[in-house]
């Protein structure tokens, strides 16, 4: 084809697409994808889509004196893209703690370092100059300009490299939590992404936006120099016996089996009962398949449990909790939130079978995830820890399973992360402790994120849910990431129904399983599945600024009838919930979904009044309005 009629003929196509989406708004970016069709308006990767990925084999050699890591890393990186690549960008994420660097908070003065000290770079066996003119590392990334080799289409690629970086101190995503406990996280260098969308992923790593990986696999080699110190990471350990002791190598595979919990308190181990080999000179081998990062903690007197799980049927997890011995967490039984989570996860909601082979709760501070590791704070309450915990693992299906890009669209993360594990942390908060280790306010984290929605929707603080994420800070960000996008999934499937609700969100997993979808790719998914036209929703909640601000308008008693209308005067679609209180003290609820504000913005319905009413109220717990004055008659 003549190549000064291509423009012209993408240019056509590109002004009558939305005509085909239902005149929903779609950026220049993904509409070009539709052309090439690598995404599709049915939501379904397009025939031509395509992702690249890498195989990495790393060597780590932990010092627990210089409290440093060193590292030999090669990375096979396989270009499945039909572009040759002119350069190549490696994420260094430690650069994020050296001095001068932008970050989206002040940090203390401890975590900082000299950030991820480069050795020796080789790409397909040409020596790399770091010092030279076609590398530049500004933020976080390294971007190597292949001024002698481009990476071809189609064609494998060798990186090789040696690093090494100091552990910092209580960072609260990673780093050192005590002489000889570590979570070890953002360490080794990682190709960024290169998509179909934007092409190569360049936002820097500031402190706030977190993932967007290819998926990979792993194969890696933790050195240790301390008795008893316990390596947990991503994948399954490949050589028990060569780590593990006689006796506890037993206790090991027997808990690896499901047939009993194996119960460590490494803080009373000593020479005599030591639970390593070599007086703790050893290389765990782990590997990992087809998962968006690898991490791994540390520590030599943690109290560890361990047991293989079944999480749905014939669907097992080798599940480890590593705690301090004297954290309060213990006593609330974390192993068993974390287990009644993956199942409820695995059979409920999202209903879809888990993922990975093994999880560990390791408890540092904070609260983070990673594929098949949570980073749990210990603050003692017992509500506090069943969402932490709850929430964390949920992230192994967004963005661990379904690889969304968090660095620019956070709701589609937290959001899951937020609303999936809800009905169970309502269920569990009931088993709690009796007693002041409570959160009364925490009880019911919907009611909680419906009244965060009234106190900042509406305000400057309040901003359309597809604004990037990485444009956002503090509570924008926030607000978009967590809050508002539960309170839109809950609404979104109080309006389709829980069951073809669920349809659709496992189909949307299904379809996207170890890919990249994009806003576009679930909108239309949905739309796909249920049979619906929902675009109107998604403008609405997604692309359009307004607030939750229903009133009853009016209430007029025709004989033994009521007519009420409501006016959505915030414009977001929300439900309908009306309670009418009659004189003896009798109550009559009557609720709407949200689909009656498609084409309207005022709604009528009747209820029979046989009664006399004292009282009308609009909406519930549940339901977010920023201006309640309005809700009663």
């Amino acid at each position: 084809m003549n190549k000064i009629f291509l423009p012209i003929l993408l240019g056509l196509l590109l002004n009558v697409l939305p005509l085909h989406s239902q005149d929903i708004y779609m950026p220049a970016e993904y509409r070009k994808a539709l052309v090439k069709d690598t995404r599709s308006l049915d939501g379904k990767p397009g025939t031509a889509y395509w992702q690249n990925y890498s195989d990495y084999y790393i060597e780590a050699d932990v010092n627990s004196n210089t409290k440093e890591i060193s590292g030999k890393e090669k990375i096979i990186y396989h270009n499945k893209s039909p572009h040759d690549l002119s350069k190549l960008v490696i994420r260094l994420y430690q650069d994020f703690l050296k001095p001068g660097k932008s970050r989206d908070w002040e940090g203390d003065p401890k975590y900082f370092g000299e950030g991820t000290v480069i050795k020796k770079l080789t790409i397909n066996g040409l020596d790399i100059d770091t010092d030279s003119k076609d590398v530049t590392r500004p933020g976080t990334n390294m971007v190597i300009n292949l001024s002698k080799s481009t990476l071809k289409a189609g064609m494998d690629n060798v990186v090789d490299i040696e690093w090494s970086f100091r552990i910092p101190e209580e960072f609260p995503r990673m780093g050192m939590y005590d002489s000889t406990s570590y979570m070890i996280a953002y360490w080794y260098p990682q190709i960024s992404v290169f998509d179909d969308i934007e092409g190569w992923d360049m936002i820097d790593y500031n402190g706030v936006v977190e993932f967007y990986n290819d998926f990979s696999n792993f194969d890696v080699r933790i050195k240790t120099d301390r008795p008893n110190m316990i390596v947990w990471s991503t994948g399954l350990l490949q050589n028990p016996e060569e780590v593990f002791s006689d006796g506890f190598l037993i206790k090991y595979r027997d808990a690896a089996a499901g047939n009993s919990k194996l119960e460590i308190d490494c803080s009373a181990l000593n020479s005599s009962n030591q639970i390593t080999r070599n007086n703790g000179s050893s290389v765990w081998h782990y590997k990992a398949e087809s998962v968006p990062d690898f991490v791994f903690s540390m520590s030599d007197h943690y109290f560890w449990q361990m047991k293989r799980i079944e999480a749905a049927d014939n669907n097992f997890v080798l599940l480890s909790t590593a705690f301090r011995p004297n954290a309060l967490s213990l006593k609330f039984d974390v192993y068993k939130i974390a287990e009644e989570a993956i199942k409820y996860l695995a059979t409920t909601m999202p209903g879809v079978p888990f993922p990975y082979p093994s999880m560990t709760v390791f408890n540092g501070e904070g609260g983070m995830e990673f594929p098949m590791m949570v980073n749990d704070g210990d603050d003692g309450v017992w509500e506090s820890l069943i969402y932490l915990t709850s929430h964390e693992i949920s992230h192994t299906y967004f963005p661990f399973m379904t690889g969304i890009n968090e660095r620019k669209y956070a709701w589609m993360d937290e959001g899951f992360a937020v609303f999936l594990p809800m009905e169970f942390q309502i269920k569990m908060d009931r088993f709690g402790p009796d007693n002041k280790e409570r959160d009364p306010e925490k009880a019911d984290q919907r009611e909680y994120f419906v009244k965060s929605f009234n106190h900042y929707s509406g305000t400057f603080n309040d901003v359309p849910m597809l604004t990037p994420s990485n444009l956002l800070k503090s509570i924008p960000y926030r607000f978009n990431a967590y809050g508002k996008s539960e309170i839109v999934f809950e609404i979104l499937k109080d309006m389709l129904g829980e069951d073809l609700f669920k349809k659709s969100l496992q189909e949307f997993i299904a379809r996207w399983s170890g890919k990249h979808p994009m806003p576009y790719d679930f909108f239309f998914t949905f739309n796909d599945v249920s049979k619906k036209d929902l675009n109107w929703f998604w403008t609405r909640w997604f692309m359009q600024s307004g607030t939750a601000d229903l009133s009853i308008s009016a209430a007029v008693v025709t004989s033994d009838k009521m007519e009420i209308k409501v006016t959505n005067k915030g414009g977001m679609p929300v439900p309908i919930a009306v309670t009418l209180t009659f004189e003896d003290g009798s109550e009559s609820y009557h609720k709407t979904t949200a689909e009656v504000w498609k084409d309207a913005s005022e709604y009528r319905f009747t209820v029979e009044v046989k009664k006399k009413v004292k009282s009308i109220k609009l909406g519930n717990g549940y339901i977010p309005d920023v201006n309640p004055e309005d809700n009663g008659l």
